[in-house]
């Protein structure tokens, strides 16, 4: 009896994955599945964390060197898209100065993402929002 549960359970999830990865692409599904920069930094210089109007929390760690974004990480409480979208704002951020990682927006990161849909555009405002706020604690 448990063998076959773990077997349907096998079996849904790869039906899940495989929907996923039809209907957002390569690039969002890896993201999703094994998202780039997700780690609370405990050296960082700047950090800041924001809850949306959704419940979803997205926190952004910033480590700088002479003004410019060496290192991002994020932690997200929240769904595939949000961990995906704060992935590729800390992508994004990386090597950047802090003006023009205040120039970024959610635009940017949805035209990073290929596949993902427009519905989707609020979870990369709230990533961004989070990273302007983190940028606003830097001393």
């Amino acid at each position: 009896m448990e063998e076959s549960m773990h077997r349907a359970f096998d079996e849904l999830q790869e039906k899940v994955d495989s929907q996923a990865l039809q209907d957002f692409g390569p690039e969002v599904y890896r993201r999703w599945k094994n998202p780039d920069y997700m780690a609370r930094m405990q050296n960082h210089d700047c950090m800041a964390a924001v809850t949306g109007s959704c419940g979803n929390r997205v926190e952004i760690y910033l480590v700088l060197e002479q003004e410019v974004i060496a290192r991002a990480t994020f932690f997200s409480e929240g769904c595939g898209s949000s961990v995906v979208c704060a992935s590729m704002t800390c992508e994004l951020a990386r090597g950047r100065t802090l003006d023009q990682a205040l120039a970024l927006g959610a635009g940017d990161v949805m035209q990073a993402l290929p596949g993902m849909p427009g519905s989707k555009k609020h979870y990369a405002a709230l990533a961004v929002k989070a990273l302007h706020r983190a940028i606003e604690t830097c001393g």
